[in-house]
């Protein structure tokens, strides 16, 4: 059977997004293992972990979305939005089971909100940098 053109396009954007999430969590774990490798041997003080972790989320969440815009083209919004929020709630799981447990709080909503929105913007900057 042939497939039209909009199964084909919603095929293609799944798997971009899926794509893009996959390499945000990578880069995310390569970038948190050489922090901490950074922590181990020299004296980071711990008012600098949050933003590093922050800056380390935003590099992550660039790199995936910049992948899925660039073959998608379009709805960077969207996408962004789409792969904020799985980025969180692979990251959240991920985290929560290296860490021996999985707690959900008010920072945790603020930071699935927060991760969402940057997603979105991140996605609207990425579809006028591919341009």
């Amino acid at each position: 059977m042939l497939e039209s053109g909009v199964d084909k396009s919603k095929r293609s954007n799944v798997l971009a997004i899926t794509g893009g999430v996959l390499c945000s969590i990578a880069i995310t774990l390569v970038l948190i293992l050489l922090f901490a490798v950074i922590i181990r041997f020299f004296n980071v003080p711990d008012a600098a972990i949050f933003p590093v972790n922050q800056l380390i989320k935003i590099i992550s969440l660039f790199v995936g979305i910049l992948l899925v815009v660039k073959k998608a083209k379009s709805k960077g919004l969207v996408n962004g939005l789409i792969v904020g929020l799985l980025y969180y709630a692979i990251s959240y799981l991920i985290f929560g089971i290296l860490q021996g447990g999985l707690t959900f709080g008010i920072n945790n909503l603020l930071d699935i909100i927060l991760t969402a929105i940057m997603g979105g913007i991140i996605g609207l900057i990425s579809v006028h940098i591919i341009k």
